[in-house]
């Protein structure tokens, strides 16, 4: 791979090179205005047509857009004398999530809290009609302060017809529709890619690498299309995070959590499973456009704070016209109130004759005095009374105290579980089937049969190991997924072979 010198861009000044991709390089400059750095990737290839050009470009001006946290921002676009389309981007100084692998898995907390973070990413990416592409470790940078960031969103997915694992379809990492282009790539996909990526940063490899095989890109490839999602072989993993990361990799599409926004909510439960701190979800609402001026619609519109007026006794009219008033004009307490403002002052008359200070009647003394002690006789009969054994007072509850409603767990949210997909697997004697399905839960259990009209038997994982089977026997088995909450994927169940 030739090194080509880094190109000259107006009001920016080369520090040093920072890696090279299949189709780009990437380099550290010092920005002029406003001064800060930034880290440019510009395309190797000069020869691009029109049309990939112009891609790049409108898939650049998406990216801008993104505002997230979790997804690195593009400053500006541009192309240099010779042609070649560049990003100026925020600079990352730490380490990608795939240099970090190599040196160290990463915990399991980190990895859910890191998981929950991007899917959050792709799902804002996802809302904007933008579709990422090349999920992987190598594409999640690391700022100073350790939040990850997503960069490289496939705009240069056409740019380069070499399958190097950099240009936009990454094989450890991509779905078999993809691989395979049996369907065209899809939000699953990405979701896809998410589940390869937290199964390799909890691993240290990608999900169908053999340590010691052939790890080409047929071999993955084939793998990645036969082959079951292998377990992380991890103690510390527990077994919904196992299940969501199968699931989240099934080879058919539709057995995937539907969106970004289900697979997070799915990591969240894992956390409140472990007791960790829940990772929130950071997706922005949609906020709609407002509406030309003089427009008569019906949106929502906010509106200032509202004057509760006391209720009126029955038969009564407030003076609404005169609240309207105050309410334009709230009455001010102190010196510097302006002259329209609504001021109350000792001495005058109150705006409501009903609400008006009246002459309490007058009492003599000598009355009062009768009255009191009146009242302390009878109190003091009513102690003796209760204390010889009469009828005590109803006893009334203590009212408790207002508290706020608790925040809606995120497991709730999850929808029903999808049907299995079952794979199986013979050892000789030994027939080994494994199943995955979309939108696991942690309280997950499983019903399975031997034979369609045999009875059911409950299990607690998705797997089925059986013994002392012929080697020329054809071994089924039925599954269906049983929700504690009595949800069931189907009525039907499931069925999986080995020949």
């Amino acid at each position: 791979m030739t090194e080509l010198p880094a190109p000259a861009i107006p009001g920016l000044s080369f520090i040093r090179r920072l890696g090279a991709g299949g189709y780009a390089d990437v380099y550290l400059y010092e920005q002029a205005l406003p001064a800060r750095r930034v880290a440019v990737k510009v395309l190797r290839d000069t020869g691009l047509s029109r049309g990939v050009a112009q891609r790049f470009r409108t898939e650049a001006n998406a990216m801008a857009q993104l505002e997230h946290p979790h997804i690195v921002p593009v400053y500006a676009t541009g192309s240099t004398a010779d042609g070649r389309p560049y990003l100026v981007m925020m600079y990352y100084p730490r380490a990608s999530l795939a240099e970090r692998v190599r040196a160290d898995r990463l915990s399991v907390p980190e990895a859910l809290r890191i998981g929950i973070q991007l899917a959050s990413a792709v799902e804002t990416a996802h809302r904007a009609g933008l579709l990422h592409r090349d999920i992987k470790p190598a594409n999640v940078l690391t700022s100073q302060y350790g939040t990850p960031g997503l960069t490289d969103f496939g705009i240069a997915a056409e740019a380069s017809q070499d399958d190097d694992g950099d240009t936009g379809v990454s094989v450890p990492w991509s779905p078999p529709e993809v691989l395979y282009v049996t369907a065209p790539a899809s939000a699953r996909s990405d979701v896809y890619s998410l589940a390869a990526t937290l199964w390799h940063l909890l691993v240290g490899r990608s999900p169908f690498e053999l340590p010691g095989r052939d790890n080409s890109h047929y071999a993955l490839m084939k793998r990645i299309r036969d082959s079951p999602v292998p377990d992380t072989g991890r103690p510390d993993v527990p077994a919904s995070l196992e299940r969501l990361l199968k699931a989240g990799m099934a080879k058919d599409p539709a057995l995937r959590p539907a969106s970004a926004m289900d697979f997070a909510r799915s990591l969240q439960v894992v956390e409140q499973e472990l007791r960790l701190p829940r990772t929130d979800i950071v997706v922005a609402e949609d906020v709609a456009a407002p509406s030309a001026a003089g427009s008569a619609g019906d949106e929502t519109r906010m509106q200032g704070p509202q004057l509760l007026a006391a209720q009126t006794p029955a038969g009564d009219t407030p003076a609404t016209e005169d609240l309207r008033t105050r309410r334009r004009t709230p009455a001010v307490r102190g010196v510097n109130a302006p002259e329209d403002a609504t001021v109350h002052r000792p001495g005058t008359a109150l705006e409501h004759p009903e609400l008006e200070e009246r002459p309490e009647p007058r009492v003599p003394r000598r009355g009062v005095l009768m009255i009191a002690g009146a009242v302390v006789a009878a109190l003091a009969a009513v102690g003796v009374w209760v204390a010889v054994g009469g009828v005590r007072p109803e006893a009334r509850p203590t009212p408790s105290s207002v508290h706020s409603e608790p925040p809606p767990d995120p497991g709730s949210t999850v929808p029903p579980p999808g049907t299995p997909a079952i794979l199986g697997e013979r050892d000789g004697t030994t027939v080994t089937f494994r199943w995955s399905y979309a939108n696991p839960l942690p309280d997950d259990t499983f019903f399975y049969k031997l034979a369609e009209s045999a009875t059911a038997r409950p299990l607690a994982e998705p797997r089925l190991r059986l013994t002392g089977r012929p080697t020329d026997e054809r071994v089924c088995v039925w599954v269906r997924v049983k929700r504690a909450s009595g949800q069931d994927t189907t009525r039907d169940f499931e069925k999986g072979c080995v020949a």
